[in-house]
């Protein structure tokens, strides 16, 4: 399988689509939500959503946007077949696992589109105009690796998507990085579903107190009716911040927001009023662009505890030049942190920075 990164630029897509016979998403999932969205902007129309065929159950799914239904179905029962001359595919999952499996087997004979650009930075000179401060940024990252990712990630704002990106390395949140056992409670900062608390434990080996803040009502209830037998969950309906109070907010499933014009209303508070003398292990942080005021709310916890820190970073332009300085200054001396950055999808999202207590590295747990 042949992939081409492209930006979300008129042009450049026109280049790629106009003609085509029909235009397919592998995948069909949030992703390709996304990408239905901006074909719809430029006047295209998604035709299919391409799953493998185990997963194909001749379902339609709709988008959140009301832009129609979109027929799912596997690359087999394609008919006429896929031609790579008349057809286009716009790759459209996340996942890095699936990403490599298909680009190195040889019996793929067809040609992807990654579409990069999902609209997250708006202004595209940003990290130009900013330079000095990306470059101070940078410097506070303790790993060679992590400033590749950095840059990287930097340089495919503007199109240039290398190899840096998009073969970072897997496990997002629980990984090499954060593998040591230590005792106290899981808090998850945009729970969703749960599953990463559960994930976490897995990989830990180990139960523990679990704090999830979900203010989605809908996820809530979700999350709620999945942990109902699990006594050592504490589920919030509440969002994450650096005071307590009501603010506006977007509910919009997997990728709900606080946002001044919100449709519903949200009650926030912090980590640090919740948590109490609780002694918290690890903090994740994956709330949509309101990191730094969650982190903000969570400081006395940070600084009592040194829980190991999974802070998703990918959401605002200013992220890297506000999130890493923040938790850098937390700590000082022999209680401070070593940061690190590691992307963990082939799309924009999944960019964390990862705060590791630097006790770990004494005990010779954190590897590349």
């Amino acid at each position: 399988m042949k992939i081409k990164a492209l930006r979300r630029e008129l042009q450049e897509i026109k280049a790629h689509l106009d003609g085509k016979r029909r235009i397919m998403t592998y995948g069909a999932g949030t992703c390709a939500n996304d990408i239905k969205k901006i074909l719809k902007e430029y006047g295209y129309q998604l035709d299919y959503a391409l799953v493998d065929a185990p997963y194909c159950n001749g379902n339609t799914y709709m988008d959140k946007w009301g832009g129609g239904v979109t027929e799912v179905i596997s690359l087999e029962k394609l008919n006429p077949s896929y031609d790579p001359q008349v057809d286009v595919i716009v790759w459209a999952i996340g996942s890095l696992e699936k990403f490599r499996s298909c680009i190195e087997d040889e019996r793929i004979e067809m040609e992807c589109l990654l579409l990069w650009d999902m609209g997250f930075w708006k202004d595209k000179d940003y990290s130009s105009i900013h330079k000095k401060e990306f470059l101070e940024a940078s410097e506070l990252l303790c790993d060679e690796y992590s400033k590749k990712v950095f840059w990287s990630y930097l340089k495919a704002q503007k199109g240039d998507v290398d190899d840096d990106i998009l073969y970072s390395t897997s496990g997002t949140y629980f990984n090499e990085l954060t593998k040591e056992k230590r005792k106290g409670a899981f808090v998850d900062c945009g729970a969703y579903d749960g599953m990463s608390a559960v994930d976490y434990m897995k990989f830990m080996n180990q139960e523990c107190l679990v704090y999830a803040f979900e203010p989605d009502k809908g996820n809530y209830q979700n999350l709620v009716k999945k942990m109902e037998k699990r006594s050592n969950f504490i589920c919030l309906n509440k969002g994450c911040y650096s005071s307590e109070k009501m603010l506006s907010f977007v509910s919009n499933g997997d990728a709900s927001c606080l946002q001044e014009t919100g449709n519903e209303m949200v009650e926030v508070t912090t980590v640090d009023k919740t948590v109490g003398d609780e002694t918290v292990a690890f903090i994740k942080m994956d709330v949509e662009g309101a990191e730094l005021e969650a982190l903000k709310g969570a400081r006395k916890v940070i600084e009592r505890d040194m829980p190991v820190l999974a802070i998703s970073a990918y959401h605002r332009q200013e992220d890297l030049i506000t999130l890493l300085p923040y938790i850098s200054n937390l700590c000082s001396g022999s209680e401070r942190y070593h940061l690190y950055l590691r992307h963990h999808s082939v799309i924009q999202s999944e960019l964390v920075i990862y705060a590791i207590p630097v006790a770990y590295h004494e005990s010779g747990s954190v590897r590349n």
